[in-house]
């Protein structure tokens, strides 16, 4: 169901995902599990996009986009522009070769759509562009009019969809559209999302026309990849509610007088950004030279470089060389991996302040398929690891503190979370 009211906290929700967007070429070296930042792969994605605007309908549009991400793309090889030519020389210009290489990229039988692909190829091969920042920098020159009017005749309606992608300032309203009803979870009418979009391209002083390949760019990265920002925001809920309980039975089993909060960043970060949840203590009183925890994160990267999840605990005073090695051993001995430590500051006379990071999975994509309670069961996993990871950090840092000999006798015997709590903690929540 449609929302045709788009009222003020929607709306701004929007623009902040319109004005949060990362570039349209990310830095080198920023990965992603589905290659966003591949200029030539992503060239690929433009050019088949663009061989679709003549027409069909956009539901049938974004049904050919997505089968050729989730199905075609790794199938066939097609990482960089020339991967596609290499695949259209291998099928005659012909009605039935032309119908073959639509099946095969996008799943339809439409030969018109695969006529205008080997135009476009065809008139990138003579400019020699095969790159995606290539190709929408020569757009922007006026040499590119003239070598479309030198090739009007060669390209026929092809040209019209270019030159309107270059030079009209119109927006696609297709991805617009579906990148609004990503960042705010639910379908929106035209009007106030197109409205949204504006204001943001004047806020950020760039013309619509490049804040729409921008949002293009994401959204048909997007189409490869099963992922409900819904459910991913309910399993981040529910991790952070299973943290909660998690310590506040920890922390009263051990007498502490610390008490620590669990703080879940907002559901539209949670839905698109780098966000996550942070547990940290109340208030806490610091004595000189003692090493102690100070914080656990537990985060998303942002959906742009894959969503990749992260470890984070940090804490303050100095840990030995020894005793960092120590720790390596104790996670290792617990099945897990030892963490990552550094330094983040150690200057003058401040607590040096140190992080242990750790990179858990891959992705936290949610299909859309999977179930309330597999989403649940995942969560609690999550938060019982995590929970895991804080209670051996602490007690380390803890021995960190005592004499040597105490230190090595206790960390013998030191555990970490009571794993028979966990059915317990499962019929809690």
């Amino acid at each position: 169901m449609t929302d045709d009211s788009l009222m003020p906290p929607p709306l701004e929700r929007l623009l902040t995902a319109l004005l949060e967007l990362p570039p349209l070429l990310p830095l080198p070296g920023l990965a992603s599990p589905h290659e966003a930042g591949d200029g030539a792969a992503q060239l690929v994605l433009e050019v088949l996009d663009t061989a679709l605007h003549t027409p069909p309908a956009q539901p049938q549009r974004m049904a050919a986009v997505r089968y050729f991400c989730k199905h075609a793309r790794h199938r066939l090889g097609l990482a960089s522009w020339r991967d596609l030519q290499g695949l259209l020389e291998q099928y005659p210009q012909s009605d039935e070769g032309d119908a073959e290489v639509a099946r095969l990229l996008w799943g339809v039988e439409a030969p018109e759509h695969a006529r205008a692909l080997r135009l476009l190829v065809w008139f990138m091969a003579a400019y020699d562009v095969t790159e995606l920042g290539q190709w929408h920098a020569w757009m922007s020159t006026t040499g590119f009019e003239e070598a479309l009017r030198e090739s009007l005749d060669t390209l026929g309606a092809v040209a019209v969809v270019l030159l309107w992608q270059a030079k009209s300032g119109r927006t696609d309203h297709a991805w617009v559209l579906r990148f609004a009803r990503r960042a705010l979870g639910h379908s929106v009418s035209e009007g106030p999302a197109m409205l949204a979009f504006r204001d943001a391209a004047e806020a950020m002083g760039v013309p619509q026309r490049v804040l729409a390949r921008q949002v293009a760019h994401w959204e048909r990265a997007a189409m490869g990849v099963d992922d409900a920002p819904g459910l991913r925001v309910l399993w981040w809920q529910c991790v952070a509610e299973a943290l909660q309980v998690h310590v506040a039975q920890e922390t009263s089993a051990a007498a502490s007088s610390d008490e620590w909060r669990v703080e879940l960043s907002p559901t539209s970060a949670l839905r698109y950004g780098e966000a996550g949840v942070v547990l940290e203590p109340q208030a806490r009183e610091l004595q000189a030279n003692t090493p102690v925890v100070t914080a656990l994160r537990l985060r998303q990267r942002s959906w742009a470089q894959g969503l990749g999840l992260w470890l984070e605990i940090q804490g303050e005073g100095r840990l030995s060389a020894m005793h960092q090695t120590a720790i390596a051993e104790r996670f290792e001995a617990a099945g897990h991996r030892a963490p990552q430590l550094r330094y983040a500051s150690a200057n003058g006379g401040h607590q040096a302040t140190w992080l242990a990071t750790w990179h858990w999975d891959e992705t936290v994509w949610v299909p859309r398929d999977m179930p309330v309670s597999g989403v649940k069961r995942w969560a609690l996993e999550t938060a019982l690891k995590a929970t895991e990871h804080w209670l051996l950090m602490c007690g380390m840092v803890a021995l960190a503190g005592k004499p040597q000999g105490a230190a090595l006798a206790l960390g013998t015997g030191l555990v970490g979370v009571d794993v028979k709590r966990e059915a317990t903690n499962e019929k809690k929540f």
